[in-house]
């Protein structure tokens, strides 16, 4: 398997595939803020992808601090114990915001969706998820809220969001979506993205191909406290693409989910929808067999 080495840290960072993510397990470049919420864009289960006409309607917490169990079904992201922090209080900020926050491990700017604003002990912290699917956190003074005029010039997109159940352990699932020798018979269900393209499989680090992806600015392909996953991420004439490819192996029952985000796309949306669509199909047939 050819693995690409523009790797974002996701090694040590990435390990919160459910609803809960509630330690730091990253190097980071600046130094991080002490209170929760951290980097987890494979959270898939509990901030699943939004797409930019919905980004008002997602369920939020305003005006006061959020209960325990509002941060582990998908409204809030942090919980502040009162106890531990007295003085802790919600500012002052109608919620949802849409902002952009710079990502150092996918070394792009990203559209995000604040959910929580909070004030501890004067640090001002934000709490978010990834238009992509997904959750992280930072300080007040590392997001830009967009204003009104720059919310309508984001361009109108969707995500592809696809899951399917596959009755294979993840890494029979893992082999047929990364070895090479899988890629003729999964190729057919996307030929439409190939043309012409020669090679590209030697760039990429999944049997998977959209030529209109832009430049890459960070890939990862591995497994990560018991799941693998694949984030590649691009840049398209300045806005951001993602692929996110996630695997949950249910040993119990003997299943595993394959869990799909790519995107956004615009007018070819419903194109690439039935192709990721057919293209799962076959990782599921290949992996079964």
């Amino acid at each position: 398997m050819t693995r690409i080495t523009i790797i974002f840290l996701l090694l040590t960072i990435i390990g919160c595939a459910t609803v809960e993510c509630e330690q730091e397990e990253k190097p980071t470049k600046k130094a991080p803020h002490k209170y929760g919420g951290w980097y987890c864009p494979d959270n898939l289960n509990g901030f699943p992808p939004v797409d930019i006409y919905d980004w008002k309607n997602v369920a939020v917490v305003s005006g006061r601090l959020p209960t325990k169990e509002e941060t582990q079904n998908g409204i809030s992201l942090m919980y502040i114990d009162i106890e531990e922090y007295p003085t802790a209080k919600a500012l002052d900020i109608e919620l949802p915001k849409l902002a952009t926050y710079y990502n150092e491990y996918t070394n792009k700017n990203q559209y995000v969706i604040i959910i929580q604003t909070i004030d501890i002990d004067g640090d001002s912290i934000v709490g978010f998820r990834y238009l992509n699917g997904g959750n992280g956190s930072a300080r007040f003074n590392e997001v830009e809220f967009l204003s009104a005029k720059e919310i309508e010039s984001v361009p109108s997109s969707n995500f592809v969001s696809h899951s399917i159940k596959i009755n294979a352990t993840q890494d029979e699932i893992w082999r047929v979506l990364t070895e090479a020798e899988y890629l003729k018979m999964l190729q057919p269900t996307f030929i439409g993205n190939v043309f012409s393209v020669i090679g590209w499989r030697e760039q990429s680090n999944i049997n998977y191909y959209y030529p209109l992806s832009g430049v890459l600015t960070s890939a990862f392909a591995d497994k990560l406290f018991g799941s693998y996953y694949v984030q590649n991420d691009y840049l398209i004439d300045g806005n951001p693409y993602v692929e996110k490819f996630l695997l949950l192996e249910n040993k119990e029952e003997n299943y595993t989910k394959l869990k799909i985000v790519c995107g956004p796309f615009q007018n070819d949306f419903e194109t690439q929808q039935k192709i990721l669509q057919n293209w799962a199909k076959k990782v599921k047939e290949l992996s079964q067999k």
